[in-house]
């Protein structure tokens, strides 16, 4: 099947309500619509693809959670979320982002209606923490082929990691992991609001009483940025610059977000504030 026939196909479902294509079982219908997500149209894989799946599972909630996990595991592979991961500047890179927002999807469902065991999870998180190490295009918009943004959909499927009903400090600490791995290992700096979509996951781990702020403060304490002799090292220092900035970023992007839901006493804002300096040479 071509991209445009599957297209027409999905135009169908979308003005029809989104109901389920007569001859379909609804999980032979989810499989069906998932083919979108490789596609380098944006208009098939975004509009359409992502946002029927979105629809059927979290509004429609189409499946139970025998599906779901047969979804979830599918998407886990190397079929997918893993595929060709550690490319650079490939097309693969849209559908690994865009199993990512899928894995999303159903930990969202997970979260509202439980289906995933603690072992499972646990193995879904290492899985999540393996994918941001191995992750080499962190391109936001792509001319011509729309948004590849994988740093960003990682971070919603980690967002839902840290409301999950068996995450504790430990867990919450994988997820950090996770988090300082893209901040380190972006080649450039964040331009479409990445920063935001990793801050997001950190906000919901202190919302969700899962860490404290002060365990939080803890953290970005402990972030160690190396930096090299510039006249020696210049693309190390470079390097470098990107990492400062992109942590400059998130640190505002965490601040703002706790001060905005009143989660900061003043010694914490105070700590919060000094930690951005050290990120920022201009204080």
């Amino acid at each position: 099947m071509t991209d445009t026939e599957l297209k027409d196909k999905l135009i169908e479902i979308k003005n029809s309500d989104f109901h389920v294509p007569e001859g379909f079982s609804d999980f032979e219908a989810v499989e069906y619509v998932m083919r979108a997500l490789h596609s380098t149209d944006s208009d098939l894989r975004d509009d359409l693809g992502y946002t029927i799946l979105s629809k059927w599972l979290i509004e429609f909630k189409l499946l139970d959670g025998k599906q779901l996990m047969t979804i979830l595991n599918r998407t886990l592979s190397e079929r997918l979320l893993f595929y060709e991961v550690g490319e650079e500047l490939s097309d693969h890179v849209f559908l690994r982002s865009f199993s990512a927002l899928l894995i999303a999807l159903i930990l969202y469902r997970d979260n509202q209606e439980p289906f995933i065991g603690r072992q499972e999870y646990m193995e879904l998180l290492r899985q999540l923490n393996h994918y941001c190490a191995l992750e080499k295009d962190y391109r936001s918009f792509v001319e011509g082929k729309g948004w590849a943004h994988a740093p960003a959909h990682i971070s919603d499927a980690l967002d839902e990691c840290a409301q999950n009903r068996f995450v504790g400090e430990s867990e919450c600490i994988v997820i950090w992991s996770s988090l300082m791995t893209m901040l380190r290992n972006a080649p450039t700096v964040f331009d479409a609001e990445e920063d935001e979509r990793m801050a997001t996951a950190v906000l919901s781990m202190v919302t969700s009483k899962k860490i404290m702020v002060s365990v939080l403060i803890k953290w970005l304490r402990n972030v160690d940025l190396q930096k090299p002799n510039q006249s020696v090292h210049a693309s190390a220092f470079r390097k470098y610059l990107i990492q400062r900035v992109n942590m400059k970023h998130f640190v505002r992007c965490v601040y703002f977000r706790l001060k905005n839901a009143s989660l900061l006493d003043q010694e914490a804002d105070d700590a919060l504030m000094h930690l951005e300096h050290a990120f920022n040479p201009y204080f």
